[in-house]
């Protein structure tokens, strides 16, 4: 890579990142009189569950195409 791209590279991405601001905190009521999780207590459980069941199918199906090449 040319070293004055790297330059004008370097200069661009610092200069994004020098100005770039966070977004501010959240409010402390998050909207309602009661204090509550901003995420309202969301249930993982049930996604979680389907992750590694479709996981599971994927890596069964993978492994029973790679025995099927081996043998023929």
């Amino acid at each position: 890579m040319n070293p004055k791209l790297k330059i004008i590279l370097f200069s661009i991405l610092l200069s994004i990142s020098l100005t770039s601001n966070s977004q501010p905190t959240p409010p402390q009521t998050h909207g309602n009189n009661v204090n509550t999780s901003p995420t309202q207590g969301a249930p993982i459980g049930t996604g979680t569950g389907l992750l590694l069941a479709l996981g599971s199918i994927y890596t069964s199906i993978k492994v029973y195409q790679s025995r099927k090449e081996d043998r023929g």
